[in-house]
């Protein structure tokens, strides 16, 4: 892939990122920057740039654990869910 120059969270950064399209890394460059503004609206008073850059890693970082979580543990009810499935159809099939 290319190196493409996009400006996030304030900065001209060269991005060359493998297996995703610019389309995508539009996305996430809007994404970013989205949250950025945000986290830097909800800390006018917090004058360094690097504190909000962090604080916005921080945002992104828990939402997406937030939602790894939220998957493992929906993943982990559907295996249980299955397992009970396969132990009732073993049953149904010895009881004939």
């Amino acid at each position: 892939m290319a190196t493409i120059c996009e400006k996030i969270m304030g900065r001209s950064i060269e991005l060359s990122i493998e297996d995703i399209d610019e389309l995508s890394i539009n996305r996430v460059v809007n994404f970013v920057n989205d949250q950025w503004m945000e986290v830097k609206k909800e800390n006018i008073n917090v004058p360094d740039t690097q504190k909000i850059a962090a604080l916005t890693t921080v945002k992104i970082a828990a939402e997406l654990l937030e939602i790894r979580d939220s998957q493992e543990s929906i993943s982990n009810n559907y295996e249980k869910k299955i397992k009970d499935l396969i132990k009732q159809l073993d049953e149904i099939c010895y009881a004939n």
